[in-house]
Protein backbone atom coordinates (compact mmCIF):
# COMPACT_ATOMS: atom_id res chain seq x y z
CA UNK A 1 0.00 0.00 0.00
CA UNK A 2 2.51 2.35 0.61
CA UNK A 3 4.25 1.73 -2.37
CA UNK A 4 0.82 2.47 -4.56
CA UNK A 5 0.24 5.73 -2.01
CA UNK A 6 4.30 6.73 -3.25
CA UNK A 7 3.62 5.76 -6.78
CA UNK A 8 0.34 7.76 -7.30
CA UNK A 9 2.06 10.65 -5.53
CA UNK A 10 5.20 10.96 -8.05
CA UNK A 11 2.58 10.18 -10.74
CA UNK A 12 0.93 13.49 -9.62
CA UNK A 13 3.97 15.76 -9.45
CA UNK A 14 5.02 14.01 -12.49
CA UNK A 15 1.92 15.23 -14.08
CA UNK A 16 1.84 18.75 -12.36
CA UNK A 17 5.07 19.31 -14.44
CA UNK A 18 4.80 17.69 -17.73
CA UNK A 19 1.08 19.65 -18.06
CA UNK A 20 1.29 23.11 -19.72
CA UNK A 21 -0.52 25.86 -18.79
CA UNK A 22 -3.16 28.02 -20.79
CA UNK A 23 -5.18 30.71 -20.96
CA UNK A 24 -5.92 33.32 -18.44
CA UNK A 25 -6.87 32.44 -14.67
CA UNK A 26 -7.93 35.38 -12.48
CA UNK A 27 -8.38 35.78 -8.32
CA UNK A 28 -9.56 39.62 -7.94
CA UNK A 29 -7.47 41.70 -9.74
CA UNK A 30 -4.65 39.69 -9.77
CA UNK A 31 -4.10 37.61 -12.86
CA UNK A 32 -1.78 34.83 -14.51
CA UNK A 33 -2.33 34.50 -18.43
CA UNK A 34 -0.14 31.48 -20.05
CA UNK A 35 0.59 31.55 -23.66
CA UNK A 36 2.40 28.75 -25.21
CA UNK A 37 5.60 28.99 -22.99
CA UNK A 38 4.71 32.44 -22.15
CA UNK A 39 3.47 34.00 -19.23
CA UNK A 40 2.18 37.58 -17.97
CA UNK A 41 0.81 38.62 -14.80
CA UNK A 42 -0.22 41.32 -12.40
CA UNK A 43 -0.12 40.43 -8.49
CA UNK A 44 -0.34 41.63 -5.36
CA UNK A 45 2.19 41.43 -2.95
CA UNK A 46 1.81 39.17 0.56
CA UNK A 47 1.81 41.89 2.75
CA UNK A 48 -1.62 43.25 2.43
CA UNK A 49 -0.05 47.04 1.72
CA UNK A 50 -0.81 46.60 -2.10
CA UNK A 51 1.81 46.42 -3.55
CA UNK A 52 1.36 45.48 -7.47
CA UNK A 53 3.50 43.48 -8.68
CA UNK A 54 3.77 43.03 -13.17
CA UNK A 55 6.07 40.80 -15.29
CA UNK A 56 6.40 38.64 -18.35
CA UNK A 57 8.71 35.98 -19.24
CA UNK A 58 9.20 32.08 -19.96
CA UNK A 59 8.09 29.62 -16.91
CA UNK A 60 9.34 25.89 -16.05
CA UNK A 61 7.74 23.73 -13.37
CA UNK A 62 10.34 21.99 -10.58
CA UNK A 63 8.64 19.34 -8.87
CA UNK A 64 4.97 21.40 -7.91
CA UNK A 65 7.05 25.14 -8.26
CA UNK A 66 6.05 27.04 -10.83
CA UNK A 67 8.99 29.48 -12.04
CA UNK A 68 8.41 32.48 -13.96
CA UNK A 69 11.67 33.95 -15.50
CA UNK A 70 11.00 37.85 -16.60
CA UNK A 71 12.20 39.45 -18.99
CA UNK A 72 12.45 43.01 -20.99
CA UNK A 73 8.36 44.06 -19.67
CA UNK A 74 6.89 45.41 -22.96
CA UNK A 75 3.81 47.32 -21.11
CA UNK A 76 3.57 50.86 -19.66
CA UNK A 77 6.84 51.92 -17.68
CA UNK A 78 8.45 54.38 -16.04
CA UNK A 79 9.67 57.43 -18.36
CA UNK A 80 12.35 59.73 -17.53
CA UNK A 81 12.71 63.46 -19.04
CA UNK A 82 15.75 65.41 -19.19
CA UNK A 83 16.23 69.32 -19.68
CA UNK A 84 18.84 72.08 -18.85
CA UNK A 85 19.15 73.07 -15.34
CA UNK A 86 16.73 76.24 -14.56
CA UNK A 87 19.59 76.76 -10.82
CA UNK A 88 23.27 75.33 -11.77
CA UNK A 89 23.67 74.96 -8.29
CA UNK A 90 20.58 72.63 -7.40
CA UNK A 91 19.33 69.30 -9.10
CA UNK A 92 15.28 69.73 -9.64
CA UNK A 93 13.41 66.27 -9.93
CA UNK A 94 9.69 66.24 -10.16
CA UNK A 95 7.89 63.50 -10.02
CA UNK A 96 4.28 62.50 -11.79
CA UNK A 97 2.15 59.46 -12.35
CA UNK A 98 0.84 58.04 -15.44
CA UNK A 99 -2.15 60.40 -15.08
CA UNK A 100 0.32 63.64 -14.40
CA UNK A 101 -0.28 64.13 -11.08
CA UNK A 102 2.40 64.94 -9.08
CA UNK A 103 3.65 62.07 -6.45
CA UNK A 104 4.04 63.44 -2.71
CA UNK A 105 6.46 61.17 -0.83
CA UNK A 106 8.55 59.81 -2.85
CA UNK A 107 12.28 59.13 -1.78
CA UNK A 108 15.39 60.52 -3.97
CA UNK A 109 18.52 58.39 -2.82
CA UNK A 110 21.92 60.25 -4.46
CA UNK A 111 24.40 57.92 -4.80
CA UNK A 112 27.92 58.25 -5.59
CA UNK A 113 30.06 55.70 -7.53
CA UNK A 114 30.05 52.84 -5.36
CA UNK A 115 26.47 52.96 -5.41
CA UNK A 116 26.37 53.99 -1.25
CA UNK A 117 23.68 56.64 -0.64
CA UNK A 118 25.49 60.21 0.32
CA UNK A 119 21.82 62.50 0.29
CA UNK A 120 17.85 62.26 0.69
CA UNK A 121 15.04 64.15 -0.33
CA UNK A 122 11.61 63.65 -0.03
CA UNK A 123 9.31 65.03 -2.54
CA UNK A 124 6.64 67.90 -1.85
CA UNK A 125 3.60 68.12 -2.46
CA UNK A 126 3.83 69.04 -5.80
CA UNK A 127 6.38 66.30 -6.76
CA UNK A 128 9.58 68.27 -6.22
CA UNK A 129 12.95 67.30 -4.73
CA UNK A 130 15.33 70.15 -5.32
CA UNK A 131 19.57 69.28 -3.90
CA UNK A 132 22.32 71.06 -3.75
CA UNK A 133 24.71 69.81 -7.21
CA UNK A 134 27.82 67.54 -5.93
CA UNK A 135 30.41 65.82 -8.19
CA UNK A 136 29.74 63.07 -5.86
CA UNK A 137 26.83 62.42 -7.28
CA UNK A 138 26.76 59.96 -9.77
CA UNK A 139 22.98 58.42 -9.77
CA UNK A 140 19.75 58.96 -8.07
CA UNK A 141 17.46 56.02 -7.18
CA UNK A 142 13.72 56.77 -6.85
CA UNK A 143 11.22 54.72 -4.77
CA UNK A 144 7.76 54.82 -3.39
CA UNK A 145 5.76 51.84 -1.49
CA UNK A 146 3.14 52.17 -3.98
CA UNK A 147 4.88 53.19 -7.63
CA UNK A 148 7.80 51.30 -9.58
CA UNK A 149 11.00 52.33 -8.61
CA UNK A 150 14.14 53.73 -11.02
CA UNK A 151 17.22 54.29 -11.17
CA UNK A 152 18.84 56.72 -13.92
CA UNK A 153 22.71 58.77 -14.27
CA UNK A 154 22.40 61.86 -12.78
CA UNK A 155 24.03 64.05 -15.45
CA UNK A 156 25.81 67.44 -14.69
CA UNK A 157 23.10 70.87 -15.07
CA UNK A 158 20.47 68.74 -15.57
CA UNK A 159 16.70 69.36 -13.95
CA UNK A 160 14.89 65.58 -14.06
CA UNK A 161 10.89 64.86 -14.24
CA UNK A 162 10.23 61.38 -13.67
CA UNK A 163 6.64 59.98 -14.45
CA UNK A 164 6.29 56.78 -12.15
CA UNK A 165 3.98 53.88 -13.20
CA UNK A 166 1.43 52.74 -10.39
CA UNK A 167 3.46 48.86 -10.78
CA UNK A 168 6.24 47.34 -9.09
CA UNK A 169 8.10 45.58 -12.89
CA UNK A 170 9.72 42.94 -12.42
CA UNK A 171 12.54 42.53 -15.20
CA UNK A 172 15.30 39.88 -14.71
CA UNK A 173 14.02 38.29 -12.07
CA UNK A 174 13.06 34.74 -10.66
CA UNK A 175 9.43 34.66 -9.03
CA UNK A 176 8.28 31.75 -7.55
CA UNK A 177 4.98 29.89 -6.71
CA UNK A 178 4.46 27.06 -4.78
CA UNK A 179 1.01 24.89 -6.94
CA UNK A 180 -0.86 23.59 -4.36
CA UNK A 181 -3.72 22.03 -6.16
CA UNK A 182 -5.18 22.38 -10.30
CA UNK A 183 -8.12 21.16 -11.59
CA UNK A 184 -9.38 21.94 -15.29
CA UNK A 185 -10.40 25.43 -14.71
CA UNK A 186 -8.27 26.35 -11.22
CA UNK A 187 -5.11 26.85 -10.00
CA UNK A 188 -3.99 27.08 -6.73
CA UNK A 189 -0.98 28.87 -5.76
CA UNK A 190 0.85 30.62 -2.95
CA UNK A 191 3.22 33.37 -3.95
CA UNK A 192 6.66 32.56 -2.15
CA UNK A 193 9.08 35.27 -4.06
CA UNK A 194 9.29 37.81 -6.49
CA UNK A 195 13.43 37.27 -6.55
CA UNK A 196 14.17 34.63 -6.05
CA UNK A 197 18.02 34.64 -5.89
CA UNK A 198 19.10 31.26 -6.64
CA UNK A 199 20.47 30.40 -10.44
CA UNK A 200 19.81 26.86 -11.75
CA UNK A 201 17.50 26.35 -8.48
CA UNK A 202 16.71 22.41 -7.65
CA UNK A 203 13.86 21.70 -5.71
CA UNK A 204 15.31 21.17 -2.20
CA UNK A 205 16.40 25.21 -2.97
CA UNK A 206 12.40 25.64 -3.55
CA UNK A 207 11.72 23.12 -0.84
CA UNK A 208 13.72 25.55 1.67
CA UNK A 209 12.39 28.59 0.48
CA UNK A 210 9.09 27.24 1.36
CA UNK A 211 9.61 26.46 4.64
CA UNK A 212 11.47 29.56 5.18
CA UNK A 213 8.35 31.83 4.11
CA UNK A 214 5.76 29.23 5.74
CA UNK A 215 5.34 31.70 8.74
CA UNK A 216 4.69 34.77 6.43
CA UNK A 217 2.66 33.44 3.74
CA UNK A 218 -0.56 31.39 5.07
CA UNK A 219 -3.02 32.62 1.86
CA UNK A 220 -2.96 30.16 -1.01
CA UNK A 221 -4.53 32.18 -4.18
CA UNK A 222 -7.55 30.82 -6.04
CA UNK A 223 -7.05 31.46 -9.52
CA UNK A 224 -9.96 31.00 -11.46
CA UNK A 225 -10.25 30.71 -15.51
CA UNK A 226 -13.81 31.81 -16.84
CA UNK A 227 -13.20 30.06 -20.23
CA UNK A 228 -12.49 26.53 -18.46
CA UNK A 229 -15.01 26.62 -15.77
CA UNK A 230 -17.78 24.39 -15.96
CA UNK A 231 -21.27 25.41 -16.81
CA UNK A 232 -23.50 25.44 -13.77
Amino acid sequence: MKILIALIAISFSITLSAQDFKGTYNEGTDTITFDNNRVSFTIKSNDGVGVIFVGEGTYEMIDDFLLINTEGYTGLKTKIEMEPSERKDTIKIQFFDENGFSIRGVRAEFLNKSGKTIALEISDEHGIVLHKSDPKIVSIKASDLLYDKTEFDCAKDTDFTVHLVKNRILENKTVVFKLIDRTESQLTMKLLSTDFDKKNPTASHLQKLEKKTIETIDRPRKFESPELKPFR
